[in-house]
C-alpha cells in the first residue's frame, strides 16, 4: 500500500497483518478543492508508473510470491507486464472494463447485464474469470447473519445508513435530515460512518437531535449491526453486495461514474431501488422514496426472496479456493 494521505493502513496492521508501505506521494488529486471524487484514475496513484514500478519490485524482494492480487483504477497491462517476471501469478480485481491486463485470473463481484462480455477485449483467453456476486468479497460474518434471517420483513421500523467511509458528498446527512421529519420519528436509525469523514461533527449534531439513533465509527460488527434493519439507505460498492446478502431491501445514490451503470443494471432487474446520481437527489426526494418503500414492504409487494438469491456470503472462500489450486 502507498501511504497516501487519509489512509487507513493502521487498521490493518492492528489486525495483526504486515504492510509493506510505499512512500506518500508530493500530492494527489484523488479529491479536488470540492473535495469531490474524481475519476479521472490516472491521477489516483499519486506517482508515474515506472517509480511505482520500481518500488513494488523493491518491496517484494527475492522471494517470489506465489500471487500478487492488484486491486487499483490507475493500474493496467502496462505496469502488470513489468512486475509479472517478479511473480509466479497475478490476480486483479477490477470492475471498470476500461483497460487491458495482464493477468491470470479476473475478479469482478459486480452484477452487469454484460457481465459475460465485458472483459473479451481486455484480457487473455487463458485468464480465468470469477464474474459476478458469487464471488462478492464479504466477511463470513455476513453468511452467518444471513443463516439466521430466513425472510424479508414485511414492516420497517428500522433502518440502516451507509455511504462509504468516506461520503464526500455528505449523503449520510441528507438522508438524516430527511428522516428527522416528525412522520419518521418511530424508526430506529442505525447510521455506519468511516474515521476519515470530513464531515463527522455535522453528523454527530444531527444525530445528538434525532432520537432513537445510533452513529457507529469505524465499525468491525457491520454485519450484526445491518442485520437488524428492515431497510438500507446507501450507495454502490461492496456494500451492494452485503445489503443483498443479509436479504435487506435498499434504496440506492451513486456518486461515481462506474457505480451508475451497475446499479442501474441492478435496478432495471429489480434487485435494488435506484434514485439516481448525487446530483439528482435532494431531501424531498429522499423523503418521498423512503415512504413509498416503507409502503411496499408493509404491503408485502417486496416478499419475493429470489432477488437476495444473487449473493449467498461465500464468495471469499470460493475464490480462496481458486487461488489454492
Amino acid at each position: 500500500c502507498r501511504a497516501h494521505k487519509g489512509n487507513l493502513n493502521h487498521l490493518v496492521l492492528n489486525r495483526g497483518f504486515q504492510i509493506l508501505e510505499l512512500k506518500a506521494p508530493f500530492k494527489s488529486k484523488v479529491i479536488d478543492k470540492s473535495n469531490v471524487i474524481k475519476d479521472d484514475y490516472s491521477d489516483w496513484l499519486g506517482v508515474s508508473i515506472d517509480q511505482d514500478v520500481h518500488e513494488t519490485i523493491m518491496a517484494i524482494g527475492s522471494e517470489k510470491p506465489d500471487w500478487l492480487i492488484v486491486d487499483h483504477y490507475s493500474l493496467d497491462f502496462s505496469w502488470e507486464k513489468q512486475v509479472r517476471p517478479f511473480v509466479k501469478k497475478i490476480m486483479v480485481i477490477d470492475d471498470q472494463a476500461n483497460r487491458k491486463h495482464d493477468c491470470n485470473l479476473l475478479l469482478d463481484q459486480n452484477w452487469f447485464e454484460n457481465m459475460e462480455y465485458r472483459y473479451d477485449e481486455l484480457i487473455s483467453g487463458d485468464s480465468e474469470k470469477l464474474f459476478g456476486p458469487r464471488y462478492a468479497l464479504l466477511q463470513p460474518a455476513f453468511f452467518l447473519e444471513r443463516k439466521k434471517k430466513e425472510k424479508v420483513s414485511s414492516a420497517v421500523n428500522r433502518i440502516f445508513i451507509y455511504f462509504g467511509g468516506s461520503d464526500p458528498y455528505n449523503l449520510t446527512g441528507l438522508v438524516l435530515h430527511a428522516l428527522s421529519s416528525k412522520e419518521f420519528d418511530h424508526l430506529l436509525i442505525d447510521v455506519v460512518v468511516g474515521e476519515n469523514n470530513m464531515h463527522l461533527d455535522k453528523l454527530k449534531n444531527i444525530v445528538s437531535y434525532r432520537k432513537n439513533t445510533h452513529l457507529f465509527i469505524q465499525i468491525d460488527q457491520m454485519a450484526a449491526i445491518m442485520s437488524k434493519a428492515d431497510l438500507a439507505i446507501g450507495a454502490g460498492g461492496v456494500n451492494t453486495w452485503e445489503r443483498m446478502c443479509l436479504r435487506l431491501p435498499s434504496l440506492v445514490i451513486s456518486f461515481s461514474e462506474n457505480h451508475q451503470v451497475l446499479l442501474g443494471d441492478l435496478a432495471k432487474n429489480k434487485f435494488v431501488d435506484y434514485l439516481g446520481s448525487v446530483h439528482e437527489i435532494h431531501e424531498t426526494k429522499i423523503k418521498n422514496s423512503i415512504i413509498n418503500m416503507i409502503h411496499k414492504i408493509s404491503n408485502q409487494l417486496e416478499k419475493d426472496n429470489s432477488m437476495f438469491e444473487l449473493v449467498d456470503g461465500l464468495g471469499s472462500k470460493r475464490v480462496r479456493k481458486k487461488l489454492y489450486e
